[in-house]
């Protein structure tokens, strides 16, 4: 358990072992949602892998643009 915030809703609290890089360190945990809110490295990571995904899909639109311009004799 932690230190619970009345003003926020919110309780700071160290995150469990699991699946994250974040072990250990101190959180906000929302019990209303029953879930703890994102770290900045957290919301970096996503970041990350959301403009990867982004690259990738601009690729991909410019490789099917150039296959319809060349279908069109242009």
């Amino acid at each position: 358990m932690g230190v619970y915030s009345n003003v926020l809703g919110l309780c700071l609290c160290t995150k469990p072992p699991g699946p994250g890089p974040i072990d250990g360190a101190l959180c906000w945990y929302d019990p209303a949602a029953g879930a703890f809110l994102p770290t900045r490295l957290e919301m970096a990571d996503d970041l990350r892998r959301l403009a990867d995904a982004n690259r990738q899909a601009e690729a991909k639109v410019a490789e099917l643009e150039a296959q319809i311009a060349k279908m069109r004799g242009g």
